[in-house]
């Protein structure tokens, strides 16, 4: 019984400590998963408590002390996790459940109705799936969404989940791939210019799925939320990245997902061992470090992009991200504020870019999403 009971400190004790100190290498890139399931922290103190307090009272030992002890210590912080995210989130309207803080929100959705391939673009055809609503005697508004990844990896099927809650409420969903970045060939020019194609298409491709694409609404998480707002910026600003301007829909408004819109950030990401995860991904995506190529780091900066003719935004993020740092959002957000651009931040406390783990975060993405572009 004592082994057990230790076994579940070492469990609550690591979630505790990698919940607070997200920073320190390793354990809180292992241990902050305490700020996503916090319901399973809580769920490890008390089987350690309990296992404890078993041992104890077979055996009294200071092994069996320790271990109550410290359970009891951990459990503050599960319980500060829970009451931190439902405030935050209950004062935008999101009703949490206690089930949110054991896992991620809803269930897995099937893929895309349909795929087709769009382009190509410097001999490029990349995929794009369709996800497709109820019929409707209305035209259906589109969503078009752009997925994460890394720029090195996701296609057309990625966060379907969230894509069908999007097509239960009438919208038409189109989700361009693109081209992967590779350290042999770097795409920071090319994917800007197939996500501008892709929307080209989404604009001729609507009215026979049931859409009117005249304005479309843009989604990205993480690297989908780089090149989201970097070609709706771009677009906004006169540049067509190489499309005819009456062909393209115009940007109505963007929800971005633990959005990397500067990915210049990750030459100054210290974390271990995603730091160096982060400078490996956006050095494939550019061909190399900001020193070598400072002209294309700044092309695409989405935020160096911004315009007072850029599309409103809503940026969900993790204050503890360690591969992404919050700064980014919140300097996209500054910059927007600045030129009178509507923005919202939406940092949801003790999470970072494994969000999709929390349930909470889940549900508050789906339904904050849903009532921006309702909104706009």
């Amino acid at each position: 019984m004592i082994w057990v009971a230790y076994v579940f400190t070492a469990l609550a004790l690591l979630l505790a400590v990698g919940t607070i100190a997200w920073q320190t290498p390793w354990i809180g890139l292992i241990g902050s998963l305490g700020g996503y399931l916090p319901g399973w922290l809580l769920g490890f103190a008390a089987a350690g408590g309990i296992a404890g307090t078993a041992a104890w009272m077979i055996d009294p030992s200071a092994g069996a002390l320790v271990a109550v002890v410290l359970c009891l210590l951990t459990i503050p912080v599960g319980i500060k996790v829970i009451v931190d995210q439902s405030g935050a989130l209950g004062s935008l309207g999101v009703k949490v459940r206690a089930v949110d803080f054991f896992g991620p929100y809803g269930r897995a959705k099937a893929g895309p109705d349909e795929v087709v391939t769009y382009g190509p673009v410097d001999g490029h055809s990349p995929r794009m799936g369709i996800y497709k609503p109820t019929p409707s005697d209305n035209p259906a508004h589109v969503v078009v969404h752009i997925h994460g990844g890394g720029w090195a990896a996701g296609d057309e099927s990625s966060d379907s989940r969230m894509l069908r809650q999007l097509t239960e409420r009438g919208y038409l969903v189109f989700t361009p791939s693109y081209t992967y970045a590779t350290e042999d060939s770097p795409t920071w020019d090319l994917a800007p210019r197939q996500i501008a194609r892709a929307l080209a298409e989404v604009k001729a491709l609507a009215p026979q799925y049931g859409g009117s694409a005249d304005r479309v609404y843009l989604m990205g998480s993480s690297a989908g939320g780089h090149l989201a707002p970097l070609v709706a910026n771009r677009l906004a600003a006169g540049d067509t990245l190489g499309q005819d301007a009456e062909a393209l829909p115009s940007v109505a408004a963007m929800s971005l997902l633990i959005p990397a819109v500067d990915p210049a950030m990750a030459e100054g990401n210290r974390y271990v061992p995603a730091g160096a995860t982060g400078r490996r991904l956006v050095r494939g995506l550019v061909g190399g470090a900001m020193e070598e190529f400072p002209e294309r780091y700044a092309a695409i900066d989405a935020t160096g992009h911004l315009s007072d003719a850029s599309p409103p935004a809503l940026l969900i993020y993790g204050p503890n991200d360690w591969l992404v740092p919050a700064q980014g959002p919140i300097a996209y957000a500054l910059r927007s504020r600045q030129l009178g651009v509507e923005v919202k931040t939406v940092p949801i406390p003790w999470t970072g870019h494994l969000m999709g783990l929390n349930g909470a975060a889940g549900r508050a993405a789906d339904q904050l999403t849903a009532e921006w572009f309702a909104a706009h």
